[in-house]
């Protein structure tokens, strides 16, 4: 137990609350834990909607399949994330996108009625619940708004500079998916947001070492959204 509780002390779920009060409600709580292999189906569209995860170790990319055929990461969640809260909390009765491990990685699932009775008796957990739900809406429509970008350098853009600044430390950007799973989320090729990588790197404005993208010139990179 040890483990996971210290797993979740740096979780969006339990920020804020103690280690020992976290070991005290996890007597309480009603979960389970089970392992994934990278590209696992987690939650499906063919799910009911019952269960909410917290990534203790690994990465989860949440995808949806359209109905050209083209398969879109919409987001992509790291250890101590949330995700599904959205979904069993709305009036669907099943997942909207299916939800697949990035790479090897254990989830802590926790029932809805599990859930709400938890941030039923605890402010701090309700309060934090509700902060990941505001999130989620607040990268949705940064999403939104990336898709409204026509030229594939705008997206790129946009990408490094908001999507991804839970990712960057000091003007490095670290890819938490592959190229292939990048190009998905900004609905293009893999082939065309390569060429456009390169194109800003002979440009000084990115330089790319495999999934690190340094920024060498972010007002030119902020330029490229305003042109």
């Amino acid at each position: 137990m040890d483990t996971i509780v210290n797993s979740l002390y740096d979780s969006v779920l339990f920020k804020n609350i103690k280690l020992a009060d976290i070991e005290k409600i996890l007597i309480l709580l009603k979960y389970s834990v089970k392992t994934y292999k990278k590209n696992e189906l987690i939650f499906g569209v063919e799910h009911e909607a019952n269960y909410v995860g917290i990534i203790l170790d690994g990465s989860i990319r949440v995808q949806k399949d359209l109905a050209s055929g083209r398969i879109v990461t919409l987001l992509v969640k790291t250890k101590g994330d949330l995700f599904g809260e959205g979904s069993v909390f709305s009036d669907t009765l099943n997942y909207p996108s299916n939800i697949f491990s990035a790479e090897t990685s254990e989830i802590l699932l926790i029932s809805k009625q599990s859930l709400i009775n938890l941030t039923s008796s605890d402010s701090i957990l309700l309060h934090n619940l509700l902060r990941s739900l505001a999130n989620r809406v607040l990268l949705l429509n940064l999403k939104t708004e990336l898709l409204s970008y026509s030229s594939i350098q705008k997206k790129i853009a946009f990408s490094l500079l908001f999507l991804m600044d839970k990712f960057k430390i000091n003007n490095i950007v670290d890819l938490p998916f592959s190229k292939k799973d990048w190009s998905e989320h900004l609905n293009t090729s893999r082939p065309s947001l390569c060429r456009e990588l390169g194109a800003l790197s002979k440009q000084g404005i990115l330089q790319v070492e495999g999934r690190k993208i340094l920024i060498l010139k972010e007002q030119l990179l902020l330029g490229i959204l305003h042109a």
